[in-house]
């Protein structure tokens, strides 16, 4: 079995009441969500740097990127990377922001 998984059945079983576990996951997720918060600002804040540098937006280069107008310097594969990392980022925060409600 799963250590976690392990570890929220035994909150569940030994938590006086429900309110108690839904209240203390709430906290955890919140955690959570705040370290994908400031992840993605970090990473938008390295896309914001690509952007002032070659005079595009994420989206613009990723355009000319994939289709491969840009060609494969170095500094494409980086500016690809972190544009992945903040959509994953966002993914996630979206998740549990919805999973928090």
């Amino acid at each position: 079995m799963n250590v976690v998984a392990s570890k929220v059945r035994l909150i569940e079983s030994a938590a006086p009441n429900s309110l108690l576990v839904n209240a203390t996951l709430d906290k955890l997720i919140g955690m959570i969500a705040d370290d994908y918060r400031h992840k993605l600002a970090e990473y938008r804040r390295t896309l914001s740097e690509f952007e002032r540098q070659y005079g595009m937006t994420t989206a613009e280069f990723q355009r000319g990127f994939d289709s491969g107008e840009l060609g494969d310097a170095p500094e494409w594969f980086d500016w690809d990377g972190y544009a992945a990392l903040a959509a994953e980022a966002q993914k996630k925060l979206t998740e549990l922001e919805r999973g928090g409600a």
